[in-house]
Formats: structure tokens, C-alpha cells, sequence
């Protein structure tokens, strides 16, 4: 009975222990959506700042992968807001410290790019930013007003093994940001 109740504080104690993060003063945060709509097409750029968790991670050697997600709703009065179409965008870096480079890829569900950065600030960039995509075409769209949400996740793709129950308490997701656009109409073509 007593070595239960021990295992039992010891699996709290590690799970508390796992579970809190401390609290940064320069949290990360999205930056944008930019958007634009050219030749009727919604073009937009998004970014994230202040990652220094990240960047300490990377410097590490561990594997990201950070996912931007674009998504365009149409606003209704009363009901839920209704999504049109999404974008994603995945991006995984790792640092090789014998090579001393950084190994990055982006795959947007068609096109997988891969590159090889010696400058830190060359692959920040590139890896924690999307320019001027084609969300959508606003032809096809219903006259409304529109926003759109951008969704920024990363996690480690290099998993420290643990065994049995304490491996379901790791979140597989790290960061998770969200932000969403001003409204803005389309959809008056004519």
C-alpha cells in the first residue's frame, strides 16, 4: 500500500514536472497575415518573431517541424463562420554540428523544397516565414466578408523514448499560435 502511494506521488511529481513551462517575457507571436488580393487572387505572407525557445532547440541538434496553416472563412451573422478553403505549409530544420549547417525543407502539399543554410540568420528567414502564396481565387467566391487564420505549430521530431504511461503526457504538439485578419470583402466580381 505504501510503495503505491509513493509511485503514485512520483508519477505526479514527474508528470507536474513535465507538463509546466516557464513563462517568457518576449512570447512568440505571429506577424501578419499580410494580405492582398491581385488579379483576383488572395495573395498572403505570414511570419513568426520572438522564438528564442526555438532557436535554443534548433541549436540543439534536435529536429522542428513547424506547420503554418492559412485558412479563409466567410463571416455569418448567425451561425458559425464558414471555412472556404485552407493552405499548408510544412517546414522542418535540424543543425548539423559536424557539417556546422542547418538542413532545411518545406513541403506545401505539392512541392518539397530542401536547402543547406551556413548562416543562421539566412535560414531564419527562410524557415520561419511563408511570402506570397495564392490562398484563393476570389472568382469563385459568394459576395461576403472574409478573414483569414493563420495557425503556427512546431514540435520535435526527435523524440526522447520513454516507456509506457509517461510517453501520453509529452504533448506531441509544442507551440501552437493562432491570429486572424481584419474583414474584408470579396466575392463582387463582376
Amino acid at each position: 500500500m505504501l510503495i503505491r502511494k509513493y509511485s503514485f506521488i512520483l508519477l505526479f511529481a514527474v508528470c507536474s514536472f513535465l507538463a509546466t513551462r516557464p513563462a517568457n517575457a518576449t512570447a512568440p507571436r505571429i506577424i501578419g497575415p499580410d494580405m492582398q488580393i491581385v488579379d483576383n487572387n488572395i495573395i498572403v505572407s505570414i511570419s513568426i518573431d520572438n522564438f528564442k525557445d526555438l532557436e535554443k532547440t534548433i541549436k540543439m541538434g534536435i529536429k522542428k517541424e513547424i506547420v503554418f496553416t492559412a485558412e479563409l472563412l466567410r463571416v455569418w451573422n448567425l451561425w458559425p463562420d464558414e471555412f472556404i478553403v485552407s493552405k499548408k505549409f510544412e517546414k522542418v530544420i535540424k543543425y548539423d554540428n559536424l557539417r556546422d549547417q542547418y538542413l532545411a525543407s518545406s513541403y506545401d502539399g505539392i512541392t518539397r523544397v530542401q536547402k543547406k543554410f551556413k548562416d543562421y540568420d539566412e535560414m531564419r528567414d527562410w524557415i520561419f516565414s511563408v511570402n506570397t502564396f495564392n490562398l484563393a481565387n476570389t472568382k469563385g467566391l459568394e459576395p461576403s466578408n472574409y478573414y483569414i487564420r493563420i495557425i503556427v505549430e512546431s514540435k520535435s521530431l526527435d523524440q526522447i523514448p520513454l516507456l509506457g504511461l509517461l510517453s501520453n503526457f509529452i504533448p506531441a504538439v509544442e507551440m501552437s499560435l493562432a491570429k486572424e485578419s481584419d474583414l474584408f470583402r470579396a466575392g463582387d466580381n463582376k
